[in-house]
């Protein structure tokens, strides 16, 4: 499962709704998912990853508690074609 989540607390289109709740709610979405992965993988043996599009700007990497997440991910994809904004 890959979660593309680019805009939690600001930013993104006008028309966005976000939150400054949205960092903390990223990080229990995710445990809770990777909570679930794991329960059904026992259930049928198999394995399932979870990942994030993750940021790599200076700006939107402040939006993401990557010291909290990371424990629930298996792997982070770096967006770094935004590191300085879209042009």
């Amino acid at each position: 499962v890959d979660i593309d989540w680019e805009f939690p607390v600001s930013g993104g289109m006008e028309d966005n709704t976000t939150r400054p709740t949205d960092r903390a709610n990223l990080t229990k979405m995710l445990a809770e998912l990777r909570r679930q992965l794991d329960q059904r993988g026992k259930i049928d043996g198999r394995a399932y990853l979870l990942t994030i599009a993750g940021p790599a700007g200076p700006e939107t990497i402040k939006r993401f508690d990557l010291s909290a997440i990371h424990a629930h991910l298996d792997w982070i994809n770096v967006m770094s074609y935004d590191l300085y904004g879209a042009w």
